[in-house]
């Protein structure tokens, strides 16, 4: 069946049959020309930075600190129109932060598009627990959730979680879990037994030793969802086939570019994904520099559809910790190495520098002591490795994953 976002994307443009990747790029410009107009006249920071006769390629970059800044510069509505503010960190980061506006019309857009990628993993009479968010009123757990309700499926948002153990007893109901990477493949571990019928991985870099460990483990569909905060938290989802996120075309516009030259990257070639939007109403954006690499598909879906789409997202760039002498650490990558390990349940990391080699250390929990050979092969040499086994309950410190850096 082909990809409902594709099918949505038709609806949406008033393309139907007509949509092709050279249609929608002619709808994209002329939805991008709108958008610069609309920029000008109603934005600060745009102002004076854009210009409607410019090609994409020729328009400036947007950064995050560029919002962190001034982020009422960017704000095109009056205040009280304002459905919902979301303020946020920075990269990984707790010192800056950011200031993202929704209006009304901004989060049904977002909806929308829960609804069609959602239809692909759901079906009416389904019941759905939403294990990251909470129950705050234009949240992304409640957005998912009046996108299922239309759906004629219930969800539910349990809130706050504090340890594995209460979001096993929430999964127990569920037909399909919507969670982190890592705290799915938690409980996954620690309750093997569970069957729901699908899983959508969402909110974090998606390793894909996890995709394959909870496919596996509970012999369900496992979905992977892309998303930013500053875009209404929907971006693109993947489809029964697998093989790439289906993009949010009628709201979005990608490239992928040099992170280095800014560039566009050549097609099929991995770079920075960079977003602008095409409906934004509080907060428009134009060549948001996501900081994410992926890079453009070459081929077709095997769903059917012909529209450009993503390949794996490989994290942000700023989860790459800089170790001395031309080496780095990164989380996810360590994620793709311990996690595929069936008796490691989870881990926790952080590094410490001092006067001598910087120290990873890791504490791991697990059934058994698990072989690292592969783990040591892959550290820089000028790190020295510490290992501790002990439980680490990605419930108990919610969030993103990251190594903790620590300073002796």
């Amino acid at each position: 069946m082909i990809s409902p976002v594709h099918t949505w994307v038709a609806e949406r443009t008033g393309l139907g049959d007509e949509l092709s990747e050279r249609t929608l790029q002619q709808w994209q410009d002329k939805q991008l020309k709108t958008l610069i107009r609309y920029a000008r006249k109603n934005s600060r920071f745009y102002c004076k930075k854009v210009h409607e006769n410019c090609d994409l390629e020729e328009l400036p970059f947007t950064s995050p600190s560029d919002i962190v800044a001034d982020p009422m510069a960017f704000l095109a509505i009056p205040q009280n129109l304002v459905a919902r503010v979301t303020t946020l960190a920075n990269s990984g980061t707790t010192r800056l932060r950011k200031r993202i506006f929704f209006s009304k019309a901004d989060l049904e857009r977002t909806v929308d598009f829960f609804a069609a990628g959602m239809s692909n993993i759901v079906c009416k009479g389904d019941h759905v627990q939403v294990l990251i968010s909470n129950r705050t009123e234009n949240s992304l757990g409640s957005l998912l959730q009046e996108s299922l309700r239309q759906s004629g499926v219930t969800a539910d948002i349990p809130g706050i979680l504090r340890t594995a153990e209460q979001a096993i007893e929430k999964a127990k109901s569920a037909d399909c879990l919507v969670g982190m990477p890592a705290e799915l493949l938690y409980i996954c571990r620690k309750a093997p037994e569970l069957r729901p019928k699908g899983v959508l991985l969402a909110a974090d870099y998606i390793p894909q030793s996890v995709v394959n460990s909870i496919k596996e483990t509970w012999k369900c569909e496992v979905f992977s969802h892309y998303g930013h905060t500053e875009f209404g938290y929907g971006c693109a989802v993947d489809c029964g086939q697998h093989k790439g996120y289906h993009l949010r075309h009628t709201d979005l516009l990608f490239e992928v570019i040099d992170p280095t030259t800014g560039k566009p990257a050549a097609r099929g070639e991995r770079g920075e994904i960079v977003i602008t939007t095409l409906s934004n109403e509080a907060m428009p954006l134009i060549r948001y520099r996501t900081g994410h690499i992926s890079g453009f598909t070459n081929e077709p879906c095997d769903c059917g559809s012909s529209l450009s789409r993503l390949g794996k997202i490989e994290g942000h760039s700023e989860n790459n910790i800089p170790t001395g002498s031309d080496y780095s650490l990164c989380i996810h990558h360590l994620d793709e190495l311990i996690l595929a390990i069936p008796c490691v349940q989870g881990f926790d990391a952080s590094l410490r520098f001092g006067h001598e080699m910087p120290v990873l250390s890791l504490t791991i929990d697990s059934s058994e002591r698990p072989d690292l050979n592969t783990l040591a092969s892959y550290l820089p040499p000028n790190i020295r490795l510490e290992l501790n086994y002990s439980k680490a309950d990605p419930f108990f410190r919610r969030g993103k994953r990251r190594i903790h850096i620590l300073e002796e």
